[in-house]
This record gives structure tokens, sequence and C-alpha cells, in this order.
């Protein structure tokens, strides 16, 4: 049964990524890959009584894996806020995803197996979506600035104008962004 569910999962994972743009099947494939061992994972931790040690060890083993991934998914939460305090220095600030474009309506958006995109541009070179973007009504206008979750950092957008899938109406800074939520 657990390894139905994690060949389940696994396929899933593999037919969702296919579909993913190439920057984000790494998340994909971590993201679908640590719930599909998690899943198995349980499905043998149910079974301990009945399995040898050896199965128990893996269960054991494939918790702790998935336990790592989820940490790291929550750890991104404060790293977005601190980075995003820190850039935009007390002046008025949102975040959004860009690929689906939407509003960030909690702090768990942030998690770092939510704040990412899926989002391919349909194959093509021109349309280019970010994993989630900051924009800051600072004293030299309006900047954007790009989530990296490789890096755990926001990167300065130089040119927003260049970009087809636009990122000037995402959302609309505000002072109070964060008491928002």
């Amino acid at each position: 049964m657990a390894i139905a569910a994690l060949l389940f999962g696994l396929f899933l994972t593999l037919v969702s990524a296919a579909f993913s743009s190439p920057h984000s099947t790494l998340f994909s494939m971590a993201h679908g890959g640590a719930l599909s061992l998690a899943v198995a994972s349980s499905v043998l931790c149910l079974a301990i009584g009945r399995i040898v040690s050896g199965g128990a060890r893996l269960a054991f083993s494939g918790m702790a894996v998935s336990a790592t991934a989820a940490v790291w998914s929550l750890l991104s939460v404060p790293s977005v806020v601190f980075q995003a305090n820190r850039i935009s220095a007390g002046y008025p600030l949102c975040i959004s995803h860009h690929g689906p474009s939407s509003d960030v309506s909690s702090i768990w958006d942030l998690r770092g197996f939510s704040f990412y995109t899926t989002d391919s541009g349909y194959k093509s070179t021109s349309g280019w979506y970010f994993h989630g973007t900051l924009t800051v009504d600072g004293n030299d206008g309006r900047q954007y600035f790009n989530w990296s979750p490789h890096r755990f950092r926001f990167d300065q957008i130089e040119h927003p104008e260049r970009f087809i899938a636009p990122l000037r109406s995402l959302c609309e800074p505000s002072p109070a962004f964060w008491s928002e939520f």
C-alpha cells in the first residue's frame, strides 16, 4: 500500500511538473515528492507492528525527509517578511503572486511551497512569470522586486515595463500591509 501511494504521488508530481515552467520544475518536484514521501511514510507508520525493523527505519527516514522539507517551507515565511521590511524601509509595500496573478492574503501564502509560480508562459520565451513580487512606493517611485526561492531574497526587477505579463497592476502598496492580513 505504501509503495502504491508513493508511486501514485510521484506520477501525479511528474504530470504536474510537465506543465510547470522550467524554472519551477525543481520546486514542483520537491513539493510533490515530499508530499508523496510523507503519505507513503505515514502508511508505513500505520503498519509499524507488522513490518520488519528495516521498514520502520524506512518509515521514520521518510518522515524525517518530509519534515525537513516542511521546515524549509515554513522558514521562508520569516525570510520573506524580513527581506520585505528591509527593502521597503517603512515605505508602503505589497506582496503578490505573479503567475497566476493574485494577492497574498495571509502569512501562509509566503511558505516556500506556496510562494512560487508554476505558470510557464505557455512555453513562450517572451511570457515570463516571477515567483512572487514585492512592490514598494519609495522616494524613487514605484519599485518591483522578484522573490528568489533559491537565494531566499528579493531581487530588484530593473525594467518592469518590458515584461508581457504585467507587474504594475498586481497589488497596491499600503503602509499597513502587514496589519491587513
